[in-house]
């Protein structure tokens, strides 16, 4: 069984995904669409390890972007099943 876990910033704007994407470069943050289970956004997300997540929380919160367009989930994924948790950014 595989497993792996990862955060998800989800935008509720592409305007916010595609501004957080260039400033979020140099923490390795990857694109990806949404997953399903988040039903409230745009369509696009990024992807952050655990060993980027702080300088990226660091980073958007210093932008100009408002944090009332994005949110942080934990995503868990253990075999067929993934969970997805919404923390506090």
């Amino acid at each position: 069984m595989t497993e792996q876990s990862y955060w998800l910033f989800a935008f509720d704007s592409p305007h916010a995904a595609i501004a957080a994407q260039k400033l979020l470069a140099g923490c390795g943050a990857v694109v990806m669409p949404t997953l399903r289970s988040i039903t409230a956004s745009c369509g696009m997300s990024l992807r952050l390890t655990d060993e980027a997540i702080n300088e990226a929380k660091g980073i958007l919160s210093a932008s100009a972007i408002d944090p009332s367009l994005y949110r942080l989930y934990r995503v868990e994924q253990k075999g067929n099943e993934t969970r997805c948790t919404e923390t506090l950014v």
